[in-house]
């Protein structure tokens, strides 16, 4: 289980300024799988862990009305604009490809294993709180809101159901990086002034913080069809 302290100290690289580079930007590849040529969601297949964030919750409200500010100030910049109601903080990813044959049967395995893990490992309900850090570039792919836990315990809750799900399967990546998905980039990049655009509202918006108490009992698991299609499959703790 990775430390409350080793978290902190590997996050130093989130900043008010976004850091996206200089000169014109191009998004990664991994922005092709998943939008088409005219910057819509393509087919993007896979499942994931999460927890969902109630509609009348504030806080999502306020990732909503960020979302709105980023998409009349640089819509330039992005891809077509996600669902609101698809917004959750990923916990865990678990398979995913633009080619539904890739994944199917790992999506079925990863499912009924998960399903068996919850059955000898109940998770119990309990609020987990956490708070906004800064909007952050993800790896030339998307614009994120970036999390941290209150403190330690905050922190630990997380990290077990995390590493329960990993002995299902290992995550792509090594750590993990508690965020909201806010927005992917536009496909063909942008060019310079446009990203000094970009990275002017960031920082506007980084000027401010606030709290985002998640709950167990909206941890789900989800299958998905494209990155505005997710269905939940079941609640982590109504099994």
């Amino acid at each position: 289980m990775e430390s409350y302290s080793h978290f902190m100290e590997r996050i130093t690289y989130q900043k008010p300024d976004l850091q996206m580079g200089e000169g014109y930007f191009h998004a990664d590849g991994r922005v092709l799988e998943k939008v088409d040529d005219v910057n819509c969601f393509s087919g993007f297949y896979g499942d994931t862990v999460v927890f969902t964030i109630d509609s009348d919750d504030e806080a999502k409200k306020k990732i909503a009305d960020i979302i709105n500010v980023l998409y009349k100030e640089v819509p330039f910049c992005l891809a077509q604009k996600l669902s609101i109601s698809t917004l959750h903080m990923t916990l865990h990813d678990l398979s995913a490809s633009a080619n539904n044959e890739n994944v199917s049967s790992d999506v079925a395995y990863n499912g009924s294993q998960l399903k068996k893990m919850l059955a000898e490992n109940p998770i119990k309900s309990e609020a987990i709180k956490m708070k906004t850090h800064f909007i952050i570039n993800m790896v030339n792919t998307s614009l994120v809101m970036a999390l941290v836990p209150e403190n330690e315990e905050e922190w630990n809750k997380l990290q077990r159901i995390y590493d329960l799900i990993d002995k299902v399967r290992v995550c792509p990546y090594p750590y993990l990086t508690p965020h909201i998905t806010l927005a992917y980039y536009n496909r063909y990049g942008f060019n310079e002034q446009a990203a000094y655009v970009l990275k002017s509202v960031v920082k506007k918006l980084n000027k401010n913080s606030f709290d985002i108490t998640l709950s167990t009992d909206d941890i789900f698991y989800q299958t998905f069809t494209d990155m505005n299609t997710y269905n939940s499959e079941f609640s982590f703790t109504k099994i």
